[in-house]
């Protein structure tokens, strides 16, 4: 089997990364926000979160595995020589894990924060599930809003200098992340789990994460999940470890 499934630095062909010669700097809220939005002190994204859409604080989307011991747990296996400082998410939706992994950040990480990377337009579960459907919110001129949802529930628990989203797809997402070469210490897989698209993003996240750090996620109990693991675990010659619902691999250090 080929040792990579996909190669950020092919991906990124003629584009060198952004101060490529540099150590990697510390990765901080303002930081990324400034790339992304603008000054935050001048202007916060959060600022126009009722704009176009009024919404009020939900968290009654139900497909939520990640729990805040849970998640605890699983940052305490990040490797003592790492300073959990950038945490990274794949698919936020209406930021129920991303609530509890910052809330966690906050309390016990001074100076870390973590960024969201999802489009907030659904997978093809939420399409076809009427059920789930409901929670994309979708407008008139059929457009999902549980972007302004996010943006409402983060507001609503005081998360607005730790939690950051940016709206791209994974791919775009890793992209952004390797020409900044901003590395995270622990990233949270939880896409739309299509077989295939999961295990390009195992490579795509496995090659940005830190040696020594954490890349989980949810859904073990999906096939199309586990059987892009197993192939991934498999080609780099991994363990999955198992909590519930939530599959985890550690790196390496050396």
């Amino acid at each position: 089997m080929p040792e990579e499934i996909i190669d950020l630095n092919s991906i990124v062909s003629g584009r060198q990364p952004i101060n490529s010669s540099e150590t990697p700097k510390e990765v901080t809220f303002d930081r990324v926000h400034s790339i992304l939005y603008g000054n935050s002190s001048t202007k916060l994204i959060y600022d126009n979160a009722q704009k176009y859409f009024t919404k009020k604080f939900d968290q009654t989307y139900p497909h939520t595995s990640l729990q805040r011991d849970l998640f605890i747990s699983i940052i305490q296996k990040v490797h003592p020589s790492l300073k959990v400082q950038f945490v990274v998410e794949i698919g936020s939706f209406t930021g129920n894990s991303a609530s509890i992994m910052g809330k966690v950040l906050k309390e016990s990480y001074p100076g870390s924060f973590l960024l969201c990377i999802d489009t907030w337009l659904g997978d093809l579960a939420m399409w076809i599930n009427k059920a789930v459907w409901e929670h994309l919110s979708v407008s008139e001129d059929g457009r999902p809003t549980v972007y302004y949802q996010f943006l409402t529930n983060i507001i609503k628990q005081n998360l607005t200098t730790m939690v950051l989203p940016a709206s791209m797809t994974s791919i775009i997402g890793a992209r952004f992340l390797q020409t900044y070469r901003f590395y995270p210490q622990v990233i949270y897989l939880d896409s739309a789990h299509e077989q295939g698209e999961t295990l390009i993003e195992l490579s795509l996240y496995w090659n940005l994460l830190r040696p020594g750090g954490i890349l989980f996620g949810d859904d073990w109990g999906w096939s199309s999940v586990r059987c892009d693991l197993k192939k991934f675990s498999y080609m780099k010659n991994l363990t999955i470890e198992q909590a519930g619902n939530t599959w985890i691999l550690k790196k390496p250090v050396n």
